[in-house]
């Protein structure tokens, strides 16, 4: 039996939205606990970023970003990348993306209050490590309309591991929408005065970016790619069974 272009889309569709009856961020997250290194480190900032401080409901941010931090230095980046970047097309698989960094503590307030976008950046280059990671981002994730990647050093990969390299900062980001690409800050350009055209150039940073938006992209369609070719693998074997003589 060959697999014919009628069943190609049932099949295509089905790579992006569900494996095996699970969605592609839950498959990662499984495929990370399967890698000792990943699972473990994985489970200690989740710990981090939930575990409240004595007395209050309140996260230890710093730990929180410690640890986020530790996963992504020290997991290989088949498992970090593919944990962060997983393709998503429904809500179930867009939230459970969304909240893989535990934005209620990462980047969120007590009380889910939005900084001023320049103030946090403001903030983030008092820090070292901060003020490193955001320069890393703004050199690497500059984007062009010039190159076929949309970056101005025409590499998807340096953008992304720049963008990754801001989880666990004061600049944390995070995707805006379930089924999307989209990411943003967790700020605002409230109360900028005159320095609104500036906040409004750091946000579109991360909400209008073609090269970080290409990025993004190019990891998430390799992914659901690689699904795809699992799917139609699946569908080859069970035909073979299927029509193998007894």
């Amino acid at each position: 039996m060959t697999i014919t272009h009628q069943s190609l889309p049932t099949c295509l569709s089905s790579s992006f939205m569900q494996l095996d009856g699970e969605n592609q961020c839950l498959k990662a997250a499984q495929d990370c606990g399967l890698y000792e290194k990943c699972g473990a480190l994985r489970s200690e900032y989740v710990l981090a970023c939930t575990k409240p401080l004595p007395g209050t409901s309140r996260c230890n941010q710093y730990k929180c970003h410690r640890a986020l931090r530790r996963f992504l230095e020290r997991v290989p980046e088949e498992y970090s990348l593919g944990v962060l970047f997983c393709p998503c097309t429904n809500t179930l698989c867009g939230e459970r993306r969304r909240k893989t960094i535990v934005p209620s503590c990462s980047y969120q307030d007590a009380e889910s209050l939005q900084p001023n976008c320049l103030h946090q950046q403001s903030f983030c280059r008092r820090d070292d490590l901060c003020r490193s990671r955001l320069a890393d981002f703004l050199s690497n994730c500059q984007p062009s309309h010039v190159t076929g990647s949309g970056c101005l050093k025409d590499s998807t990969g340096l953008c992304l591991r720049a963008y990754a390299g801001l989880i666990g900062t004061i600049m944390t980001p995070n995707y805006i929408s379930n089924s999307s690409a989209d990411v943003s800050l967790w700020c605002n350009c409230e109360g900028s005065g005159n320095q609104w055209q500036e906040c409004l150039k750091l946000q579109r940073l991360f909400t209008h970016n073609s090269c970080l938006r290409e990025s993004t992209l190019s990891i998430l369609t390799a992914r659901a790619t690689l699904c795809c070719f699992t799917c139609l693998l699946h569908v080859t074997v069970l035909a073979s069974r299927r029509f193998s003589p007894p």
